[in-house]
């Protein structure tokens, strides 16, 4: 299983002034139960994209999106 890179966690979401990433929509439903980026842990969100776990839920609930982010089962 891969697990996504900073590059293609950019195509999943944008980052503010303070380099804090958030979620497009599609995928923001996989962050509701952890801690929201602040200036102190900006990528709380990144972090957890990074993950085999989100990978997996990437995989399983929006296949096409995996696959052009290239990440596979």
């Amino acid at each position: 299983m891969n697990t996504l890179t900073w590059t293609t966690i950019r195509a999943l979401g944008k980052t503010d002034n303070a380099n804090r990433w958030r979620p497009v929509p599609d995928v923001a439903e996989y962050f509701a139960t952890i801690r929201s980026p602040s200036r102190a842990w900006p990528h709380s969100y990144a972090k957890a994209a990074q993950t085999q776990k989100f990978a997996k839920w990437l995989v399983t609930n929006r296949p096409a999106l995996a696959k052009q982010l290239g990440v596979d089962a």
